[in-house]
């Protein structure tokens, strides 16, 4: 197949672009998905998201309209070996699925679907010798700023990026959380934004990390980007465990959180658990106590200590104030939203003053 094409480079890479029949894009073309392995508790795979059918489906219907138009190219990722260049043109091998889909999947699904497959040509861009860490890099940014793909996708794909980074990090401590039997976390965390079937799962990776991230830095994008540059971190005053962050101690980062959510655990077993009743382990329970955080870090701090017996303390005198008021993890406490959160987030801090006050005595 020799397919007409345009050159042009970008910092990440070489591309050529040029058009394509559908069925022609779908016989040269493959996906691949990212998948959560439930024996490992890893995440494996490709760029991809999850197909949605109602996508699909809407896309093939509009493509059947009489004012149907896909301007944007589909982008593909050719691997090293896999194609030749001859002049002007792009030579690959028909039917041969050597190209990984990078961004429009759901269009040529769609599209393949449509009673008029055959008369649609494409704008077509490939990134040559591709990458798996181009492709998930790509991936990442463009739907990380422009659709709404699921947080926790993006922040997984960043793992694969070479070199140690934000994003990076905070992926290894939630996989490390996730995947440790002793961890209040253990197969908690819905990895890829959604559940494995596992009814445990009450919180999505995207969540878990959106928040951590806030705690090692103020701007992940910069240091990302510095992190690809080969430049070192810069200091993040505002971030309260930044400096393990710059010091390269993510082991302190993952044994400050476990330490944390242990005692929230070992102080609410019931609650902890039990997800259809309490929201401790969820959205509302989790944010409060992460907004919290960096106030309980600062008394640590003070008091000189961040084990678990001083989170145990702070949170054994949050029991005592749900006690004395007649409360508890419900959503008629902590409705679930900004208000539920905050409200949990001043309660814990006030819990962290009477602790502080007890042992500066």
């Amino acid at each position: 197949m020799r397919i007409k094409i345009l050159t042009f480079e970008q910092p990440i890479g070489e591309f050529v672009m040029g058009v394509m029949p559908v069925k022609d894009i779908i016989g040269v073309s493959y996906i691949n998905r990212r998948e959560f392995d439930q024996v490992n508790l890893d995440t494996r795979g490709g760029p991809q998201r999850e197909k949605s059918e109602t996508r699909i489906n809407e896309i093939s219907k509009y493509s059947e309209t009489p004012d149907a138009t896909f301007p944007t190219p589909i982008l593909l990722g050719l691997p090293e070996n896999s194609y030749k260049i001859d002049g002007d043109y792009l030579i690959i091998e028909p039917e041969s699925q050597v190209a990984s889909i990078v961004d429009g999947q759901h269009r040529l699904l769609g599209l393949s679907k449509s009673a008029f497959r055959d008369e649609y040509v494409l704008p077509v861009v490939f990134l040559l010798d591709a990458t798996d860490e181009q492709m998930a890099l790509i991936f990442a940014i463009i739907n990380g700023k422009q659709t709404r793909v699921s947080g926790s996708i993006i922040f997984d794909l960043f793992n694969i990026v070479e070199g140690r980074n934000p994003f990076k990090t905070c992926h290894e401590i939630a996989r490390a959380l996730n995947s440790d039997e002793n961890s209040p976390f253990y197969r908690r965390l819905k990895m890829l934004g959604k559940k494995t079937g596992d009814t445990n799962e009450t919180l999505s990776q995207g969540t878990f990390t959106s928040f951590l991230i806030k705690l090692i830095t103020n701007n992940p994008t910069d240091d990302f980007n510095r992190s690809r540059s080969n430049l070192p971190p810069v200091p993040r005053p505002n971030a309260i465990l930044n400096q393990y962050y710059i010091e390269d101690k993510d082991e302190i980062i993952l044994k400050i959180i476990l330490n944390l959510f242990k005692a929230v655990r070992d102080l609410f077993p019931e609650e902890w658990i039990d997800p259809n009743n309490f929201i401790l382990s969820k959205t509302t329970g989790y944010t409060g106590i992460m907004k919290a955080f960096p106030e309980i870090f600062k008394t640590g701090q003070r008091l000189k200590t961040l084990n678990y017996e001083f989170f145990y303390n702070v949170f054994e005198q949050l029991k005592i104030g749900f006690e004395k008021d007649n409360m508890n993890f419900i959503s008629s406490d902590f409705p679930p939203n900004n208000t539920g959160e905050s409200k949990l987030r001043d309660l814990i801090i006030v819990a962290a003053k009477v602790v502080e006050v007890a042992n500066t005595r």
